[in-house]
């Protein structure tokens, strides 16, 4: 404001700047004006305009001026101009106004003159185009132009400095104040405002700058702070002792927090300090390790292929490492005598060879356990057989368990002996040993609790590291393992479809109802149903593999026999992938397709018992959880009832409260209203993971569907036809990979495997550059090659 009433001091620039004041988009004209000025100043120079000549009389003049020009180029011209031209005395005029000699000078010089005249005519005819410009000098006295051209900037300059000020207009009505008027009013203003700076000072040790503004443009909320005050009063204080024993570092990142806090932006300010820190961090720890970089950049790619390269290599290489130690080892040390004969292998050989008086295996083993190991390193036995052909001293380096929930601790433990390392495999899950049929030896008085393990694997498990495995290859579809995983296993087996199988769409089991009667423990209306069925599958699909499990001995044997009469009239072969067992025998078989006869049906009287046998009793659901886990591609459940049929509320053991479920969850899966679960994400909100953050960014693609809709993929990208990929990121499923090996290397090979796209995308990149990413994605879901190509 002081400003603007220093360049209102003249009167001059007053009445400039009041004829300025209605005209608008006049505030970047003053470099216009300023180049106007200097190209009208420029005329003055060197000789400067010629002034004595009228303006509609300049025109006449210049023609002269050129006639005069073209006598001088022909000497009767020039004599007619000498002797007769009546323009001759106007011209003598004109020079000796000008103070100019009658020669070839004078006559340059005017001509000089003239052309400045004409630029400046022309350049104050320009000036009058634009109606904001006031009183332009017609003179042609470079002082009043001069003048001019500096009262009417100071104007303009004045013009924009009060188009600046808030409210100005409404305090000042400029039109009708004359300039003293004005001028006095401005002054008593700036009396006004002189306090303001020390004032504003003073307050700012109380208030923010913002509230300040609140109690300028909205006094009647000085009664609010007031109150406000008195009330927060003791919390100021504390804040303020607070504030002074801050070290002068602290006080610094607090003074930058709040000048750089958002509200409209950020949650609160003690989010937006934590966010910086990490902000900062990741700056620090990157600086450090540039290698944490590559993530955003082509090498991680590099880097993963290479690797994934390198495990296909190492496996073949160790296979033909393997192969050639084997051979190797045969022939070292290999003995020879005096003739040139091979002496290593010469007992052995007379040994196996004989014919009579053969040697049982167990002698064998205690006279050449040597060389039979070198020939033979790998064996496959019981532990039973282990325990009679082998002698009772160390003699494999390495002994496996296989199914040792099976395998009773008495049986197991002799071939444990006979081992310098052992690892034991199993289930414990599935069925336990079983001593219907078997004698077992037990002491009256068994005082350890060992005594009282039944299997291996229970045993084992109490003294020997455990390891969990989680991968899950056997089922091509999710519904054929998701019961188990969820009810056995904690849902902490990985599972991963075939690409085509779930594009397919149909369900993996096919639940029929017939009406079965239960009598003599067989059902045989629903036997004759898995007949057909069978006879059915083998027709259609006869390099498939078949199973049929029973819950009961009777209604196993009888389907049998109706399996072996009924292909027999079709003229057809049982093959003999084919088995019908039943629940208690199962385990250890895999089938492309299971078949269940459940058998379990109202009797001829309408009664239905709730005898479930095996798996009533303690552990029966591991025996359910066995057959529920054989097939590869289908399951068949053919039954008589329905999951609603069943009343297992008052059954003291789990089996029955499984089996139900089982049979509600097959319904769902035949009836196609069932969906998988889905990880659940307690840690963070759903808006901190990466893939809710592509979710967002994607919803501009009606046509594309990106949802987090399996287990195996953090989102999965489809349309109305299927899937066509999967979306990897940084979020909890890479986290939980059991190492790097397995999340950069296993999982795209599997993937690869089961026919599945996939695109990588890690949380660097798109907090780096979330363009690209979004491209990147785009590109992924409308590529249109196959599955056999994935990405």
């Amino acid at each position: 404001i002081k400003q603007f009433v220093s360049l209102l001091k003249d009167e001059a620039v007053y009445e400039f700047f009041v004829h300025l004041v209605p005209f608008k988009d006049i505030e970047k004209d003053d470099l216009w004006l300023a180049n106007m000025e200097r190209v009208a100043m420029d005329c003055f120079k060197n000789e400067g305009p010629e002034v004595s000549i009228e303006s509609i009389e300049l025109g006449e003049f210049q023609e002269i001026l050129q006639r005069k020009i073209e006598s001088q180029k022909n000497a009767f011209k020039w004599l007619n101009w000498k002797l007769f031209s009546k323009e001759k005395m106007q011209f003598q005029r004109v020079l000796r106004a000008n103070g100019l000699p009658n020669n070839r000078d004078g006559f340059k010089i005017l001509v000089e003159k003239v052309d400045n005249r004409l630029n400046l005519e022309h350049n104050l005819s320009k000036l009058s185009n634009y109606p904001w410009l006031k009183d332009i000098p017609q003179a042609f006295s470079e002082v009043d132009l001069q003048a001019w051209f500096y009262y009417q900037k100071k104007a303009l300059n004045a013009k924009q400095i009060f188009g600046r000020q808030r409210n100005f207009k409404e305090y000042f009505n400029v039109p009708q104040l004359d300039y003293p008027e004005l001028k006095k009013k401005v002054e008593t203003l700036i009396r006004i405002m002189d306090d303001l700076p020390a004032n504003k000072k003073r307050w700012l040790n109380y208030l923010l700058p913002g509230q300040i503004n609140q109690l300028v443009n909205t006094p009647e909320r000085l009664h609010e702070y007031k109150s406000s005050l008195k009330r927060e009063f003791e919390n100021l204080c504390q804040y303020d002792g607070l504030k002074q024993s801050f070290t002068n570092h602290e006080r610094a990142v607090v003074e930058k927090i709040y000048e750089e806090w958002q509200p409209d932006k950020h949650s609160t300010v003690e989010e937006f300090f934590k966010n910086s820190l990490k902000l900062t961090w990741i700056d620090h720890i990157e600086t450090k390790y540039p290698v944490l970089r590559m993530v955003s950049s082509l090498k991680l790619d590099d880097l993963q292929r290479e690797y994934q390269d390198l495990i296909k290599q190492k496996r073949s290489l160790s296979q033909e490492t393997l192969m050639l130690r084997l051979r190797e080892k045969i022939y070292h040390d290999v003995k020879y005598n005096r003739l040139n004969n091979m002496i290593s292998y010469r007992d052995l050989k007379h040994q196996v060879g004989k014919k009579k008086r053969i040697w049982p295996i167990r002698k064998l083993l205690s006279h050449f356990d040597h060389e039979l190991f070198k020939l033979v390193p790998c064996w496959l036995a019981s532990p039973e057989s282990v325990s009679a052909i082998t002698p009772m001293r160390q003699l494999f380096d390495l002994v496996i368990f296989d199914e040792a929930s099976q395998c009773f601790a008495e049986k197991g433990i002799p071939a444990m002996y006979r081992a310098k390392q052992v690892v034991v495999t199993g289930d414990s899950k599935q069925l336990n040993p079983n001593d219907l049929y078997q004698i077992r030896w037990q002491e009256e008085d068994e005082e350890h609790l060992d005594l009282e393990i039944d299997s291996l694997l229970d045993l084992a498990s109490k003294y020997l590291d455990q390891v969990q495995l989680q991968g899950h290859y056997r089922s091509k579809s999710l519904d054929l393992i998701s019961f188990s995983n969820r009810h056995f296993y904690g849902n902490k087996l990985r599972m991963l479809p075939d690409y085509e199988v779930i594009n397919e769409g149909a369900p993996a089991i096919e639940y029929t109802k017939v009406e079965g009667v239960w009598e003599n423990s067989i059902n045989q209306n629903e036997a004759m149903e898995v007949v057909l069925l069978v006879q059915k599958l083998l027709n259609d699909h006869p390099e498939k593999s078949i199973g049929v499990v029973t819950f009961n001995v009777q209604q196993q044997q009888f389907i049998s026999e109706r399996i072996e009469e009924r292909l027999a009239q079709a003229e057809m072969l049982v093959p003999d992938s084919l088995i019908v067992k039943n629940i208690e025998n199962v385990q250890g078989d895999e089938k492309d397709i299971i078949i269940f006869s459940l058998g379990y049906a109202p009797d001829k009287n309408g009664k239905f018992n709730m005898n479930f046998g095996s798996l009533n009793v303690a552990g029966g659901e591991n025996r359910l959880n066995v057959a529920i886990t054989r097939a590869r591609e289908k399951v068949h459940i053919v039954s008589s009832i329905l999951p609603s049929d069943l009343n297992v509320g008052s059954s003291k053991n789990l089996g029955p409260k499984l089996f139900k479920d089982y049979l509600q969850y097959a319904w769902d899966i035949s009836n196609k209203s069932y969906r998988p679960p889905l990880p659940e994400n307690h840690e963070y909100p759903s808006s901190w993971y990466l893939k809710s953050r592509l979710t967002a960014e994607m919803q501009h693609k009606p046509e594309l569907i990106f949802e987090e809709s399996l287990p195996f993929a953090d989102l999965t990208v489809r349309n109305d036809k299927g899937y066509l990929g999967l979306i990897l990121t940084d979020d909890n499923l890479y986290h939980q990979s059991i190492s790097v090996k397995d999340s950069h290397v296993y999982i795209p090979l599997i993937l690869f495997a089961k026919g599945w796209r996939f695109q990588g995308i890690f949380s660097r990149q798109f907090w780096m550059n979330q363009n690209d990413v979004i491209e990147q994605i785009e590109r992924f879901a409308v590529k249109e090659d196959s599955s056999k190509t994935p990405q």
